[in-house]
């Protein structure tokens, strides 16, 4: 691909992941903000969970300092 259509094809993911975006907060309403919230929370708890037992898994207390 040339750089022409390279650039091309970013401008128009980035007018689709915008368009995505404000697709989801505008039909999501006041509900957008606490279902982020929790859907982040969520997610860092069963990342540190995933790390703590890879962490198990090689031997080395996860809380330890």
């Amino acid at each position: 691909m040339s750089w022409i259509s390279d650039k091309v094809a970013l401008v128009l993911m980035a007018v689709v992941c915008a368009a995505g975006a404000w697709a989801l907060i505008h039909y999501s309403g006041q509900w957008f903000f606490p279902a982020l919230t929790l859907f982040s929370l969520i997610s860092m708890f069963l990342e540190i969970r995933r790390l703590r037992a890879l962490l198990a898994k090689h031997g080395i207390d996860p809380r330890s300092k």
